[in-house]
């Protein structure tokens, strides 16, 4: 074999790892109580920060541990028990949307690994200048 046909190989088979590594660590959304059945899986919750409820966090009892609640798709609100190392999201209370990936405990709690926030964007057309014709 010639070593461009190697080398071509191996890219193949990196190529192919890499799609696969992709495709099954994948997670569905899902609502709070599809997830509530599927106890113990990790998944992923599209929603909105619940403004009703306040957000917990004590640094001096555990700085990792933030807690709120997040209103799903058929509009169940939900408390979320989010697990960061770097404690309190910035602007948790300013989002529009989140996305939790994560699992519901046996205790019943919902226990988020990962949070991703959506923030109000400065550039919406009721008040960028653009929209108004200037």
């Amino acid at each position: 074999m010639k070593k461009t046909h190697i080398i071509l190989i191996v890219l193949v088979a990196a190529v192919a790892a890499i799609l696969v590594s992709t495709y099954t660590s994948a997670v569905d959304s899902v609502t709070f109580a599809e997830a509530k059945v599927q106890m113990g899986k990790q998944v992923k919750v599209v929603g909105t920060f619940d403004k009703t409820n306040p957000i917990v966090y004590d640094a001096m009892k555990d700085p990792n541990l933030t807690r709120f609640h997040v209103i799903d798709s058929e509009g169940k609100s939900v408390e979320v028990f989010l697990t960061d190392k770097q404690g309190q999201p910035m602007g948790l209370a300013q989002s529009e949307n989140v996305t939790l990936e994560g699992k519901f405990a046996e205790d019943g709690t919902f226990q988020a690994s990962h949070l991703l926030m959506k923030c109000p964007s400065k550039y919406n057309e009721k008040k960028h200048s653009l929209a108004a014709g200037n």
